[in-house]
Parts: structure tokens; C-alpha cells; sequence
């Protein structure tokens, strides 16, 4: 057995080589499309010359200082790049190592906020039953991820969960199913208590929990109006969905809202190196600034200045290279692929996303909306099939509906990379319905 332990002991993985680009190359030579990137995280591809140039240039000055003792100058131009590009007043940002250490610090400094503010009790922070936050101990109690909470037990905390946007199984009428679930977050605000609870936390795509679960448009400015309401406030896990991903800079903009924070990550870094961040409103910021005057704890990497270095080369290739308007342009070129396959192949349903981050669902009987049975874990056997056809998918989903895949590639993809990413799923398909005993059309 090898030292370096893996998430499942009984897989073994190809090793990574090489990769530039959309591509991945492993040791024998064979190459995959990275069609997920990664963990929905490379944005701008791999082996991109500028930030590669960055890195060595930062690595030469500074790898390290500790954020109590200097503050550096590329955290602080990446801090000045970031709310630029944010909505509203998002004004500051902090910088932390992960996804799941920003939104776990976006929970401390919600809890914080109100105290300062002189409401102690304002401590829960609400969620959705299929979300995921991140592996910390308190990103996890936020989420609605079963399969991921119960190695902890009950060491999590237990926070009121509201419905996600899951379409696909409601019996209702599309309009009244958008009401029903934004509704329904008034109602959980009020059973818990409003007294009691500081924020909410969703995503505005559901990401790895979900498999792409879309609202319907106007859901998160309802949500911001209710929370509002009650005197609750909004963070936006904009972890996937950030940068660019859905076709915005942050995905919140499609429905012209400013959360009172926004956590982002992966593809702020295009996974070049690890790094996260929290980006806070005014008014957040000034409470904690008259409050206790104490900002927010990090770790000991907080605001590292080369992860911020090679962040901000990211950042800045985005914008000189226009990535936002290629997502667009690829995403409708995506989307109408996935929609022409499910088409065909009726197993494949409820294809749903934004800009490139798209998700669909297996099921064995489509008037039914049958899933595979969980215990064949159909989302991991999928990824499998698509990664022996040159292929990295992503499987998402929870148990009982553990049967979905989520399709992300790198931001820059081409016209003719996006018909081969649809060749090779195609490939993957066939090979994963002979499996499972599904039709396969002529």
C-alpha cells in the first residue's frame, strides 16, 4: 500500500504527469479533459505562463510573513482587486487558506457582529438539508450533507435547515414550487427564533451536495428581503460559484443582490495554490471596528503573500483575456450540448446550472424520476466510466439521490474543447448504461 493515504482505499488513480491547459496527462501518456476542473476550481487552466512567472518573481522577494506582525503588498492589492469587482458595499476582505475555513469564518463573524451590536443570543446560522460548507467542524454544522456529518455524530451543531432549490422532485407547478421555498426560509427564521439566529449561509448554486441545483430567478433577492425582515443576515458560499464561474464575477449578481458577506475560493486561485476569502460590508466592519475593535482570527497562512501574488495574476488574467465573456459564450455552447444528450438518452435528466457549472441527474425510470439505488453509487460509477473515455466529471449528490454529476472545465475552454468534453461524455454514458442496464440509442 502506498504512504500517501487516499479517499477510498479500494481506488486506485492514475498518476498526474503534466497538465496544461484543459488537459491533464498522467504517466503513461494518456490524456484527460479536465472536465470539472478538478473540484470546480481550475479556472484559467493549468500552466498558465503569467502566473507561473508571478510565483517565481514573489517567491524570490517573500514566500512569508505572519498577518499579525506585516501586513504584505500583494494581499493588500488582492484585497483592493476583489471588492472592486464584488457588488455593493463589500468593501473589505480577509484571507484564509480553504473554502471551508471562509465559511467557517464568516460564521464567527456573523456571531461576532451581533454581539458587538449588543445581541449575544443572535448565534445560529441556518442552512439548507442538501448543501455542503466545507469539512471543518462548524462549516459542516452549516451544511446539509448527511454523509459528511455523521463521522462527527453529535459533536456538530444541530442549526434549522430550509429546503434547497430541488425542482426536479416537487409536485408543484413551477411558480408555486419558487414560492413555496422561499416561503418556507420565513417560516424556519420564525421557528427557530430570530432572536436566535445571526445568518443564513446558501449557496447560490448548489455545488458537490446537489449537483448544480438552480434556483428560480429572484429566489436570492426574496431570501435577502426575508432575512433582512428579521434582522438576519445573508452570507453567499460563493466557493464554486465565485470568479467567474457562473458568468458573473460572483453569482449573486444574477439576481442583483449584495450579501452581507460573500466566502470565495478555488477559482480565485485557479488552484495555483491554496487560498480563500471572506469579503465583508461596511457596516460589518464598522461594527466590529466601534465594537470590540478586534477583526477577525486567522491562521497562521492567513493572507499569505505569494498565494496572494499568484491570486491576483489570476484575477488579472481574467480580466485582460475577457474569461467572463467566453464563459457565456461556452456555456450556451455547453448547455445545449448536455440538453441535446439528455434528449437522446432519457436516463439523463433534469440537466440544470449556470454559465460552466452544469449538473444532471441518472435516473432508471424518467416518468418515475427512479434514482439508481444508492448502494450502487451511480454518481461515483459515472465519473469512473467518464474518466476511462478521457474525462473528469465531477460526482455529486446525496443518498438517496447520490446520482448526480456536475460538468465544470476551466473557464477558458474552447468552441472545439467543448465538443470533445461532449464526445468523451457521450463515451462515458454508453459505457456507464451498459452497467447499469440503461438504453442506449442507435
Amino acid at each position: 500500500m502506498s504512504s500517501l493515504l487516499k479517499a477510498n482505499f479500494q481506488t486506485t488513480l492514475p498518476m498526474a504527469a503534466h497538465a496544461r491547459g484543459v488537459f491533464i496527462y498522467d504517466s503513461s501518456g494518456k490524456d484527460y479533459l479536465d472536465g470539472s476542473g478538478g473540484a470546480m476550481t481550475v479556472s484559467i487552466g493549468h500552466g498558465v505562463k503569467e502566473v507561473l512567472d508571478v510565483m517565481r518573481v514573489q517567491a524570490e522577494k517573500v514566500c512569508f510573513t505572519y498577518r499579525a506582525q506585516f501586513s504584505n503588498q500583494p494581499a493588500e492589492d488582492l484585497a483592493d482587486a476583489l471588492t472592486a469587482l464584488a457588488p455593493g458595499d463589500l468593501n473589505h476582505a480577509f484571507f484564509v487558506n480553504s473554502g471551508s475555513e471562509g465559511t467557517e469564518l464568516a460564521m464567527r463573524i456573523a456571531i461576532a457582529y451581533w454581539r458587538d451590536r449588543g445581541r449575544p443570543t443572535k448565534t445560529h446560522i441556518l442552512g439548507r438539508h442538501i448543501s455542503y460548507h466545507g469539512m471543518t467542524m462548524g462549516a459542516l454544522s452549516m451544511s446539509g450533507h448527511e454523509a459528511r456529518r455523521q463521522d462527527y455524530s453529535d459533536l456538530l451543531h444541530p442549526f434549522a435547515l430550509a429546503p434547497a432549490p430541488y425542482a426536479y422532485r416537487s409536485e408543484l407547478p413551477p411558480d408555486a414550487y419558487a414560492r413555496s421555498i422561499v416561503e418556507r426560509w420565513d417560516a424556519v427564521i420564525q421557528e427557530c427564533g430570530p432572536g436566535k439566529v445571526a445568518a443564513v449561509i446558501v449557496e447560490p448554486v448548489v455545488g458537490a451536495a446537489g449537483g448544480a441545483l438552480t434556483p428560480p430567478p429572484g429566489y436570492l433577492k426574496a431570501l435577502q428581503d426575508i432575512c433582512r425582515k428579521h434582522d438576519v443576515l445573508l452570507i453567499a458560499d460563493e466557493v464554486i460559484t465565485g470568479m467567474g464561474r457562473c458568468g458573473a464575477w460572483f453569482a449573486c449578481e444574477h439576481d442583483d443582490v449584495t450579501p452581507d458577506m460573500i466566502v470565495t475560493a478555488k477559482g480565485m486561485s485557479s488552484g495555483y495554490t491554496p487560498m480563500g476569502a471572506v469579503l465583508l460590508r461596511e457596516p460589518i466592519v464598522q461594527a466590529m471596528a466601534q465594537g470590540s475593535g478586534i477583526g477577525p482570527f486567522g491562521h497562521t497562512f492567513s493572507g499569505n503573500p505569494l498565494s496572494a501574488a499568484v491570486c491576483l495574476a489570476v484575477v488579472n488574467y481574467m480580466r485582460q483575456h475577457k474569461i467572463l465573456d467566453n464563459v457565456r459564450e461556452r456555456g450556451t455552447q455547453l448547455e445545449q450540448g448536455l440538453r441535446a444528450l439528455s434528449q437522446r438518452y432519457a436516463w439523463l435528466v433534469d440537466v440544470r446550472g449556470k454559465g460552466l457549472l452544469w449538473g444532471f441527474e441518472f435516473v432508471t425510470d424518467a416518468q418515475r424520476r427512479t434514482p439508481p439505488p444508492a448502494a450502487l453509487k451511480a454518481n461515483e460509477r459515472f465519473a469512473a466510466h467518464c474518466r476511462d473515455a478521457g474525462l473528469i466529471v465531477y460526482p455529486a449528490g446525496i443518498a438517496p439521490y447520490n446520482n448526480a454529476a456536475i460538468v465544470a472545465p476551466p473557464l477558458v475552454i474552447s468552441e472545439s474543447e467543448v465538443r470533445t468534453l461532449l464526445q468523451r461524455l457521450e463515451a462515458g454514458m454508453r459505457a456507464f448504461a451498459q452497467e447499469f442496464g440503461l438504453d442506449i440509442p442507435t
